[in-house]
């Protein structure tokens, strides 16, 4: 019969071997504030003079949600350290790494292991070493990718990797792959690992206005919070874009500067002269359900035809989705902001108001409707403004099979009674990548993209 034993780390077990009643017991005696260590195994030794011990048979060592595996696990309860020579296992939410010669300390929750592979997020990892620490795993000697392929379309190689989960990531003498060519290197890189974060691997697409174009995001930090980075974009028929930008990121607030050309989903374009912005980062309103998020920016704007000091400022509130049962939800917002224009000296408040229903019908099926109500839309530049005092939108997602799904999205402009947009998109999965093929049927305009594929 498999033994359990619990406690922290042993430390006041005095029983050997180890049975169930004894960590039971322990766990009692042991100080709340600390998760208990519940140890499984086919056999259980334990020294309370030194509080040496050891564990054999498919063991199992498990603290609040980590746990550590492995067929013979030595380790010393006073020291809370736990050491596995042959192969084991370490896994915790969003993480599991396979490999060998772990050493784990329960105390510190500061570790190793050798020769490892496996998931930290979305990323698939390899490293000859990889540091545990409470929120960072640092990869010595290794590889990162987002294709899960036996031999991955891309990865990134470098000399030490630091990942913060769902925040970002640091790589020291990377180099980037497609396949087996590398495409270029950086002694430093730094990449979001937030939703809807940009690749690390180039896009290629096509658009009806701008013609074909190559584009690629890249990012140097210069310590843990400064940041320099870059978006080089080549338009056939606009010729090079690029866009300059300086970041700090500090706690509960972002600093910024930048410089170069940007575009908006509608092909309008502008150029900043430069821009500086404060964003704060989103925060809960007190304790009621509802998050916002207070932003500024100021700086010369340019679209070819004007330029103009534009000062702006607002805030956003965003409610927690309400649950319409377990596949449909309704996610309100509303927000003001403030612009300034020194040339023609306008000052314009806006104001919005929106509502998104989302459904998920099946696996395949998806939906949504939308309602935007913006008062006093009117600006001076057409990049990123809204184009409708009314919207009503409707869309639908459909996966067809395995390589393809259909999108389609209708835009609504509620106040002429017209519709303003309807928008047909293929895409298709092309193993690690993805292909977007978008027709917007109103505008008579194609769109095509080409990019790494998001997991």
């Amino acid at each position: 019969m498999k033994k359990m034993l619990g406690g922290v780390l042993l430390a006041s077990l005095i029983a050997f071997p180890l049975t169930a009643a004894a960590a039971d017991k322990d766990k009692e005696a042991k100080p709340k504030s600390q998760a208990p260590i519940v140890i499984e195994a086919d056999e259980i030794y334990f020294s309370d003079l030194n509080g040496t011990m050891f564990a054999k048979g498919t063991v199992v060592i498990t603290q609040d949600k980590t746990s550590l595996k492995g067929d013979l696990i030595r380790g010393n309860a006073k020291q809370n350290q736990i050491w596995i020579d042959d192969k084991a296992n370490y896994s915790e939410p969003g993480v599991t790494l396979d490999g060998s010669q772990i050493n784990y300390n329960y105390g510190n929750k500061n570790g190793s292991i050798a020769t490892a592979s496996g998931k930290i997020g979305k990323d698939i990892v390899v490293g000859q070493k990889i540091e545990l620490l409470p929120g960072e795993y640092i990869i010595h000697d290794g590889t990162i990718t987002g294709c899960p392929a036996k031999v991955p379309d891309y990865h990134v190689s470098a000399t030490r990797v630091e990942i913060w989960p769902n925040d970002k990531m640091i790589a020291y003498n990377a180099k980037f792959w497609i396949k087996n060519t590398v495409i270029y290197s950086m002694p430093k890189y730094q990449k979001s690992l937030r939703k809807d974060a940009a690749s690390e691997f180039p896009e290629i697409g096509h658009s009806s206005n701008d013609g074909a174009y190559i584009r690629q995001h890249l990012e140097y930090p210069f310590d843990d919070k400064f940041s320099a980075y870059t978006d080089l974009a080549y338009y056939s028929r606009r010729g090079f874009r690029p866009l300059y930008g300086l970041t700090d990121r500090e706690k509960g607030f972002t600093l910024g500067v930048v410089y170069g050309y940007s575009v908006d989903g509608n092909d309008n374009w502008v150029k900043r002269e430069p821009e500086f912005s404060l964003s704060f980062d989103t925060r809960q309103l007190f304790s009621l359900p509802i998050n916002y998020s207070v932003w500024g920016s100021y700086g010369r704007w340019n679209d070819f035809t004007k330029s103009s000091w534009q000062k702006s400022y607002g805030v956003y509130f965003t409610g927690f989705p309400i649950k319409f049962g377990s596949s449909t939800s309704l996610v309100l917002g509303t927000g003001f902001s403030n612009t300034k224009q020194s040339y023609n000296n306008s000052s314009n408040n806006s104001y919005v108001y929106d509502a998104t229903l989302t459904s998920e019908w099946s696996p395949e099926l998806s939906t949504f409707l939308a309602y935007h109500y913006r008062r006093n839309i009117s600006d001076l530049f057409s990049y990123n403004r809204p184009e409708m005092a009314r919207e009503g939108d409707f869309g639908f997602s459909y996966q067809v099979d395995r390589l393809n799904k259909l999108s389609f999205v209708w835009a609504y402009d509620i106040g002429y009674s017209r519709l303003h947009d309807a928008d047909l998109t293929w895409s298709h999965n092309l193993h690690c990548w993805q292909a977007d093929i978008t027709y917007r049927f109103k505008r008579s305009q194609l769109q095509v993209r080409f990019a790494t594929k998001k997991f």
